[in-house]
């Protein structure tokens, strides 16, 4: 007999869970402005969409935090050594494609396990990134103004539609997009069936790497400093995030649309966490509980 809640839908529930936590929020709960939080759930979007399509392909990754802080605080570095800001950004998605391209030959080339070989990637860049920068990180608050005048909350709005536009053509219209849940589900199975399977790898990783790159750069731009901790809390935030939207921890399995309700529901629960006083105390707990969910829930479905 079928389950009355199939797992499949489980967005369904995250949308529900968008209805019950919208009103606390709207209501003053969090002191947030509206400003603050088109930031906070443009830049989640971007990264969870990312993270999502790496896990249908079959990457549980634990380095992408470490990679924008790494390539953010590399373009600072040329930044403050006289590069224009649109040279730096090239090489923020130049840095992030090459990273992408070395997951995607190693991880299906050599079948290294993916939480391993991303953790060792996570520690080498957040060790490198310590190494070249202060411990304050580098700060150059003439990039806030940049991005008041130049791009504001209608430039994230409408780059996060594009993410959101690109991510589900991708997935749904193009045949790396449709035959990488084949490689997260059954890596043997898709190399018995003639598939190129280090090609979609690649391209799957590549396309990941532009929408954390553009996280990045909005982190960049929003702070006007960057440090090899830029991105750290978005590491468990944006994997809970992921789960919520019933992206499957052990690949094959996830929609846009559950991504985009589980980046909403995190960052509306951060807002309430923090205007309760209770973010420090319980963020973590909640996106272990979530996470640990999501595995035991995907090995017994298997």
């Amino acid at each position: 007999m079928k389950k009355i809640i199939n797992i499949a839908d489980s967005y369904k529930i995250c949308f529900l869970l968008l209805l019950f936590l919208m009103p606390a929020y709207v209501s003053g709960i969090p002191a947030v402005r509206a400003s603050f939080f088109v930031r906070q759930i443009t830049v989640m979007i971007l990264l969870t969409l990312g993270v999502s399509l790496e896990l249908i392909g079959g990457t549980f990754d634990l380095a992408f935090a470490a990679q924008i802080s790494f390539s953010a605080l590399m373009a600072m570095v040329c930044m403050m050594n006289g590069c224009p800001l649109w040279l730096v950004c090239i090489m923020i998605c130049v840095i992030n494609a090459a990273l992408g391209c070395l997951k995607g030959v190693l991880l299906v080339g050599l079948l290294m396990p993916s939480i391993i070989f991303t953790l060792a990637l996570q520690a080498i860049l957040t060790n490198f990134s310590a190494g070249i920068a202060p411990n304050s990180g580098i700060v150059l608050k003439e990039l806030q103004s940049i991005y008041r005048e130049r791009m504001g909350m209608g430039g994230e709005i409408l780059l996060v539609l594009l993410g959101i536009v690109a991510a589900f053509l991708f997935l749904e219209f193009t045949y790396y997009g449709k035959y990488s849940r084949m490689l997260g589900e059954n890596l043997s199975l898709a190399k018995e069936s003639g598939l190129k399977c280090m090609q979609i790898s690649i391209i799957v990783h590549l396309f990941a790497s532009l929408f954390f790159s553009s996280a990045a750069i909005l982190l960049m731009l929003q702070t006007g400093s960057s440090n090899a901790s830029l991105g750290e809390n978005y590491l468990y935030r944006v994997l809970t995030a992921a789960f919520l939207g019933n992206v499957g921890p052990f690949g094959g399995r996830g929609k846009v649309s559950g991504m985009i309700a589980g980046a909403v529901i995190m960052v509306l629960l951060i807002a309430t966490l923090t205007g309760k006083g209770y973010l420090n105390r319980w963020e973590t707990i909640l996106e272990g509980l979530i996470i640990l969910v999501a595995l035991w829930a995907q090995r017994k479905k298997k």
